[in-house]
C-alpha cells in the first residue's frame, strides 16, 4: 500500500520547519510506504524556499507544488490529490504536527477496510502550552461527541486530519474550488451521497498548533458567516442548521425555541454594558479563562451572524441584466 499525505499551505514557513521533520520521520511497516505533497497556495513568506530545500533533502519522499493564490484550500488540495501516487490520501492542515505514528494508523485502517468507500477521521489535540491561549476556544473539535457515534456523517469530514481512497475521491468528490470555507463538509456531502463510510480513528493523532490572534476573531466571524450561508444555500439540511447554530423555521420545534431563547440571552450580554463588565473581569487577558471564552465567542458570533444575514440579503437582491458587449464578465457579484 502507498499513502500520500497532501497538505495545502499558505504563509506558514516557521511552522513548516517544525512539521516537515515530523512528517519525514513517520513510523512505517513493510506493507506500506508514504509520500508527502505540499501545495503552496501563493505564499508570500519563505514557505516556497523552505519547501524547495525540503524537497531537495528528501527527494522521492517529499514533493512540493506552487500555485497562484486562491484564497482557500480547495484548489491546492485538488492539485495534491491529482498529483498523488498513493492508493490512500491523507489530507492535513499546515498547522498540524503529526504524532510519529499518525500515518501508520491511517494506513492500518485502510488495510483493514480496503473497500473504496471507507474513509477515516483522525484526531487532533491542542498541546498544553496552547490550551492556556484564549484562542484555543476556537481550535478544539467536538471529538467527545464523535466517540459516541458509529458511522460518521458528512458534517464530520474535517480535513485537518482525514483519509480516503484516492480513486473514490476522484470519482465522486473533489473540493469545490468556488468555496473558500466549509469546502470540506461540502465535499463530504458529495462523498456521503456516493456511499462514503466515514469512521473515527482516534489513534491517528496530531497536535493542532493554531495561529489565530485576538485581533483576527471578528474577521474570522465575518468570513465564517458569509460562507456558512453559501454552504446552507447549497445544502439546506436541517441537521446542518442544528450543527452550525442557525435559526431557521425548519428546525425541530424544541431546538427552534431553545435557539430563540439563546438569541435573547446573547443580546443581553452583547451590548456596551455587558461587554464592559466582561472586560473588567479580564476578558482581554492573555491567559484563557471562562470569561475570555465567553468574550471572544460573543465577538465571533456577532460578526458571524451579521455576515450570515448580509449574505442572505445579498442573495435576494436582483442581479443586473447581462449586457451584450463581450467585455462584460459576470463574476457572480450581487
Amino acid at each position: 500500500m502507498r499513502v500520500s499525505v497532501v497538505i495545502p499551505t499558505y504563509n506558514r514557513a516557521a511552522l513548516l520547519e517544525a512539521t516537515i521533520p515530523a512528517l519525514m520521520s513517520q513510523r512505517t511497516e513493510p506493507w506500506f510506504d508514504y509520500e508527502v505533497i505540499f501545495v503552496c497556495n501563493g505564499a508570500m513568506d519563505r514557505s516556497q524556499s523552505v519547501l524547495q530545500q525540503a524537497e531537495a533533502a528528501h527527494s522521492g519522499k517529499l514533493r512540493q507544488f506552487y500555485i497562484q493564490p486562491t484564497g482557500g484550500p480547495s484548489a491546492p488540495r485538488n492539485v495534491g490529490i491529482r498529483a498523488a501516487t498513493g492508493d490512500v490520501v491523507i489530507i492535513m492542515d499546515d498547522d498540524v504536527l503529526p504524532d510519529s505514528d499518525m500515518v501508520l494508523h491511517h494506513a492500518a485502517f485502510h488495510r483493514a477496510h480496503p473497500e473504496p468507500a471507507f474513509a477515516a477521521l483522525g484526531e487532533l489535540y491542542v498541546p498544553e502550552e496552547f490550551l492556556r491561549d484564549p484562542m484555543a476556544v476556537f481550535h478544539s473539535f467536538p471529538y467527545d461527541e464523535v466517540r459516541t457515534l458509529g458511522r460518521l456523517r458528512y458534517l464530520h469530514f474535517w480535513t485537518c486530519n482525514v483519509s480516503f481512497k484516492r480513486q473514490f475521491m476522484l470519482d465522486h468528490g473533489m473540493f469545490d474550488e468556488s468555496f473558500l470555507y466549509y469546502e470540506d463538509v461540502l465535499c463530504g456531502h458529495k462523498l456521503e451521497a456516493a456511499g462514503m463510510e466515514l469512521r473515527f480513528v482516534p489513534a491517528a493523532r496530531g497536535q493542532h498548533l493554531h495561529q489565530l490572534k485576538p485581533s483576527g476573531v471578528a474577521a474570522k466571524g465575518t468570513f465564517t458567516g458569509k460562507w456558512l450561508y453559501a454552504f446552507l444555500d447549497r445544502v439546506p439540511d436541517p441537521v446542518a442548521k442544528v450543527r452550525f447554530g442557525v435559526l431557521s423555521r425548519d428546525l425541530p420545534p424544541a431546538v427552534f425555541v431553545r435557539r430563540c431563547l439563546n438569541r435573547v440571552g446573547f443580546s443581553m450580554i452583547d451590548n456596551p454594558l455587558g461587554l464592559g463588565l466582561l472586560k473588567a473581569l479580564g476578558a482581554q487577558s492573555e491567559r484563557r479563562s471562562r470569561v475570555t471564552d465567553l468574550y471572544h465567542y460573543i465577538v465571533f458570533r456577532r460578526n458571524m451572524l451579521s455576515a450570515y444575514r448580509e449574505a442572505g440579503r445579498a442573495a435576494k437582491r436582483p442581479r443586473p441584466a447581462a449586457r451584450a458587449d463581450a467585455s462584460w464578465v459576470d463574476r457572480g457579484e450581487p
